[in-house]
């Protein structure tokens, strides 16, 4: 880095300048979604100044020494082509190897990808992100709705699909009354669950995870009816097409595409072909 650019941990009082990048982007992000993630990491949230000016900011995730996200990698447009997009993102991955992760990952753009590619990201597979509308329907039967007592439950079932455990964020997703979270079970053991929260721009359905389609398919049509009629987004794996089958289906349109790279040793990649959608490009 120069000595103009100064690398800072995040912390709450920077939220609201973390609004404003992301309201620049074009991003759906709340300021508890800054929140969650100064919880999750408080040491792997990251603010970079330029002659003082705060500049842009950076989160991070890991998942046990499996692998580590980084995400929210914003810079303010009055403060690009100094590089401080590379020192954020740099700060991220450095913070994640020294916890030992195998891996590091992240969601990029096509723009992106080109940077990655030279920092020893390779990709892994693609995703996209679509946008439609929630539907004024009947819940579907089948489905019930879940809470704190169905933390332990939940984290063993998401554990090998998703790749690592992820205790932390599925007890905030089951916690926070604004979240909804449903599974489908046959006796007492889950076959699949998906979540919808709110957004700044529209409500975010996932994860989506399902064993079956028919299951995928219910949690699809309780997510729509939670939606019901308000602007919804979804990020869907190519690895499961009958998740992209169902979202066309119902009138989405992909808005971008992504592709989802690691760098290091992809030791735990998880079930992606039971993946439907993901918690969020910032959080795998």
């Amino acid at each position: 880095m120069s000595e103009q650019t100064q690398m800072c941990r995040m912390d709450a009082g920077d939220i609201p300048f973390g609004m404003v990048l992301k309201d620049l982007a074009g991003w759906n992000q709340l300021p508890v979604d800054w929140e969650r993630f100064q919880e999750y990491e408080p040491d792997g949230c990251f603010l970079v100044r330029w002659e003082g000016r705060p500049g842009g900011t950076a989160i991070t995730i890991a998942y046990e020494q499996l692998f580590g996200w980084v995400g929210m990698v914003l810079v303010h447009p009055d403060m690009r082509r100094r590089g401080l997009g590379t020192a954020l993102l740099m700060a991220g991955i450095e913070y994640l190897e020294g916890r030992g992760v195998a891996a590091v990952k992240l969601d990029a753009t096509p723009m992106g990808k080109e940077l990655y590619d030279t920092i020893g990201f390779v990709d892994e597979y693609r995703l996209a992100r679509w946008q439609g509308r929630g539907r004024n329907v009947a819940l579907p039967s089948g489905l019930r709705e879940l809470g704190l007592a169905d933390l332990d439950t939940l984290a063993a079932f998401d554990r090998p699909i998703f790749g690592a455990d992820r205790r932390r964020v599925l007890r905030r997703l089951l916690a926070e009354p604004a979240i909804r979270v449903a599974g489908e079970f046959a006796g007492d053991e889950l076959q699949g669950y998906a979540a919808i929260r709110p957004g700044q721009k529209a409500l975010y359905f996932g994860p989506w995870i399902a064993q079956g389609t028919e299951t995928a398919e219910r949690l699809w049509q309780w997510g729509l009816a939670m939606g019901a009629d308000a602007p919804m987004f979804v990020d869907v794996l190519d690895p499961a097409p009958h998740g992209r089958e169902l979202v066309s289906a119902s009138g989405f349109e992909q808005q971008r595409e992504l592709i989802r790279m690691f760098r290091g040793t992809n030791i735990s990649p998880g079930r992606p072909e039971l993946q439907c959608g993901i918690l969020g490009p910032e959080t795998g």
